[in-house]
């Protein structure tokens, strides 16, 4: 996936792999993303559309994403039409969206499967629920809209670093998260180790 470089700074706890593999977070996406935030969702009644455009968008993402079969070449050939066809509808919707709507502000942040980080300039306050909404390509203006509480807050710098908890997702949802974080955390991995 075509991503941003990480951030050059991440949330203090992040900076000790050991305490972040302690805390579950060993496997994680670092970068600088469009993100903003929103109390609710209105009206309530479209919080599963919400949900089913989320399964939607990671579903597109990781097929997107998928190494061509080059075992099937056949399969590689459809595969490709389907991915450049699926391509041009996102990119063709999401210029839609971007003429109604700008993209928020590049933030530095930190999303494992469980929780995200982010950093701010003000204080968005603990105990807060929320919906943040994400923009992990760019290119597609569609965000990932993820409920939660913000459970922390640290100044770091200049900047205050925000500890978002997700709240329970759909099981298919919560599946196709983790595999865009894993998948997102192993390119990064390699990449670190062909540098090294």
């Amino acid at each position: 996936m075509n991503l941003p470089e990480p951030p050059s700074t991440h949330p203090p706890e992040f900076e000790d792999s050991t305490a972040g593999a302690a805390r579950g977070e060993a496997v994680s996406l670092h970068a600088r993303l469009p993100m903003d935030w929103t109390e609710t969702i209105t009206p309530e009644s479209a919080l599963a559309d919400v949900m089913a455009d989320n399964l939607t968008l990671l579903r597109a993402l990781l097929m997107l994403d998928e190494p061509a079969a080059a075992s099937d070449p056949a399969r590689t050939e459809t595969s490709s039409h389907i991915e450049r066809r699926l391509d041009l509808l996102l990119l063709m919707a999401s210029t839609a969206l971007r003429g109604m709507q700008q993209l928020p502000r590049e933030r530095s942040c930190v999303l494992s499967a469980r929780r995200v980080y982010w950093a701010s300039e003000e204080s968005i306050g603990v105990g807060r629920r929320l919906w943040l909404r994400v923009w992990l390509r760019h290119r597609i203006a569609l965000p990932l809209m993820l409920p939660g509480q913000v459970v922390e807050e640290e100044v770091d710098g200049d900047q205050l670093w925000h500890r978002l908890d997700i709240e329970a997702l759909d099981p298919a949802l919560q599946h196709e998260l983790e595999r865009l974080v894993f998948r997102h955390h192993r390119r990064e991995v390699a990449r670190q180790r062909g540098v090294l």
